[in-house]
């Protein structure tokens, strides 16, 4: 099945743009509105005939211009000055391009055509961004921030009553001050350690490391207790008989 052909003229289907295609200027008295101002309108005709705006010909885009400005006026349709400013440029131009050329070589000016070319090429630099922009996403027009709410829950607060609730605070307020029992654990002097395995020594006897130990001081009490056997040993007050890895540790105390 044949694709039809996207350009349709006077309901018939063609290939591509007649050259001959004729727009009554009737139609522009609504067309002008969407045009965003002369050098727009000027872009539309210079597309729709095909020409290229490096290597363009004035003067038939001025004549089609004109002729449609003046089918405008003659139509009582108001146009507004920036059109009409426009209007007298193009004029001006086609004028020029009447004018025989001399040989001169002096420039006085610069080429109003030309700035006019510029003035196009920027315009439809802008105009093709610009669509690129439209075409992206936007906020709140393509792409909307996540709004989730979750079901509204009604509290019940019936069968309560203020009354209760003041009674309740106030028995909060009248308990007793909790009795807090603080146990301090007795410190352990080094000194005191010293002094009690020197007197356990005096016997002679082989004394274990577990019999030296008070079990209220925990295990502050056996850290002190092997720090003061150290320092008995470091003094040579005591040999050291079983090491602790093979037997628990025992010591004995050296013959004055």
């Amino acid at each position: 099945m044949e694709q039809a052909s996207p350009i349709r003229v006077m309901d018939e289907w063609q290939e591509s743009i007649p050259e001959d295609l004729y727009i009554p200027p009737a139609a522009f008295e609504i067309l002008l509105e969407h045009f965003e101002g002369p050098l727009d309108f000027l872009i539309y005709l210079i597309q729709k005939s095909g020409f290229d705006l490096l290597q363009l010909d004035i003067a038939p885009i001025a004549a089609q211009y004109l002729s449609y400005m003046d089918a405008m006026k003659s139509l009582n349709i108001e146009l507004t000055a920036d059109y009409m400013v426009m209007a007298a440029l193009l004029a001006d131009l086609k004028s020029r391009l009447l004018l025989p050329k001399t040989n001169s070589s002096i420039v006085i000016e610069k080429d109003p055509k030309q700035q006019l070319i510029d003035r196009l090429e920027t315009y439809l630099r802008v105009k093709q961004a610009a669509e690129r922009l439209g075409q992206m996403p936007v906020l709140e027009r393509d792409t909307f921030p996540t709004n989730v709410s979750l079901d509204h829950i009604a509290q019940n607060n019936q069968g309560y009553d203020i009354g209760l609730l003041r009674d309740a605070l106030f028995c909060v307020f009248n308990r007793p001050e909790p009795v807090i029992h603080q146990i301090q654990q007795e410190p352990v002097l080094l000194e005191e350690r010293i002094a009690f395995i020197e007197s356990r020594l005096q016997s002679g006897e082989i004394l274990h490391f577990e019999a030296l130990l008070k079990p209220s001081q925990g295990h502050m009490g056996m850290v002190v207790t092997f720090m003061a056997i150290l320092e008995l040993t470091r003094q040579q007050k005591v040999n050291i008989i079983a090491t602790g890895i093979e037997a628990p540790l025992a010591i004995q105390g050296v013959p004055a």
